[in-house]
């Protein structure tokens, strides 16, 4: 069930990322032939680009976290065996939890609660919309944990089997 779950997320998000890639992709190139093509350069463009990529850069980190590609330093971890690597594991995990709830999710939802009002110059859409990522990734970062504890179970550390 736990794999089942963690596949549909990664689709979905893999399906999202890639969808506003095209998109930033295409935008990209209608920038540059608006600018040197036509001589009027598109005004919406520049700033719905600035907006895609980072929600697409955010996104794409909430998945890095979910399959553990994220940046770490490793070097204590590569030396631990056994249950000592895995409870570096879940330690690390769990402060990984703890940041995306308290930054991403209760920061993030303050950040779009007092960018709500505020415009965007170009597109007119307001700040806390584009900010609402930081929420939104904070809560597939901590579905991701979950999941990934989950698996943890039966296997815990701090457990003496006799």
């Amino acid at each position: 069930m736990v794999i089942k779950i963690k596949l549909i997320l990664d689709r979905f998000i893999l399906f999202i990322t890639g969808f506003f890639s095209l998109v930033l992709f295409l935008g990209a190139i209608w920038q540059v032939a608006s600018r040197y093509l036509l001589n009027t350069p598109s005004t919406f463009t520049e700033e719905l680009l600035r907006f895609l990529l980072i929600w697409t850069s955010i996104l794409g980190a909430s998945y890095a976290f979910g399959s553990n590609q994220h940046l770490a330093i490793t070097f204590l971890k590569d030396k631990l065996k056994g249950k000592n690597k895995l409870a570096i594991r879940i330690i690390n995990d769990l402060v990984i939890f703890v940041f995306a709830y308290l930054i991403m999710i209760r920061g993030g939802m303050e950040l779009v609660g007092t960018t709500m009002l505020q415009k965007t110059p170009i597109l007119s859409i307001p700040m806390g919309i584009v900010y609402s990522i930081l929420p939104i990734s904070g809560v597939i970062i901590i579905i991701y944990k979950l999941l990934l504890l989950s698996e943890y179970r039966g296997k815990m550390p701090f457990r003496e089997e006799n």
